[in-house]
């Protein structure tokens, strides 16, 4: 009886931490353990310009069915990669193109031991993209739940 009085206990205390945790990383509130939000560093975010070389869709490492937008931006001194979001996302924003001259505001990260930089903003023809707040917290993050009720 007292070993059943302990369970019963434990799971009530215990079962809703783990529903807790559940729910915040599938609605973005477990953001830090993601990789791109765990890179975004605010102290190293800096802006650059030049034009868009090449755009990329990759699949994620953890979840292949996941594209995300990436893109190479030429500045005249090197040639960087910059990680933009999940496709679904940018795609339903502005278009940018290869070819386009873009200002980018973002993170300046080491991404597989090369300098790569994590979109904030993208300016391209007076409008402006915005991928990520200023403490890199993404933009797209309950995006579809919103999306849905609308």
């Amino acid at each position: 009886m007292k070993k059943g009085m302990i369970t019963i206990v434990l799971l009530a205390f215990i079962g809703p931490s783990l529903m807790t945790v559940w729910a915040q990383q599938r609605s973005g509130k477990g953001i830090k353990n993601q990789m791109y939000t765990r890179q975004y560093d605010t102290s190293s975010v800096e802006t650059i310009e030049g034009e868009v070389v090449e755009i990329a869709y990759k699949s994620s490492r953890k979840n292949a069915a996941t594209m995300g937008v990436h893109m190479i931006v030429n500045t005249g001194s090197e040639r960087l990669p910059v990680h933009l979001g999940p496709a679904w996302y940018v795609e339903k924003q502005q278009q940018i193109r290869k070819g386009d001259k873009v200002t980018t505001t973002g993170s300046r990260i080491n991404y597989n031991g090369r300098p790569a930089l994590i979109a904030a903003s993208i300016t391209r023809n007076n409008m402006t993209l915005q991928l990520r707040d200023r403490n890199g917290f993404p933009a797209w993050r309950g995006w579809r739940r919103a999306e849905a009720v609308n």
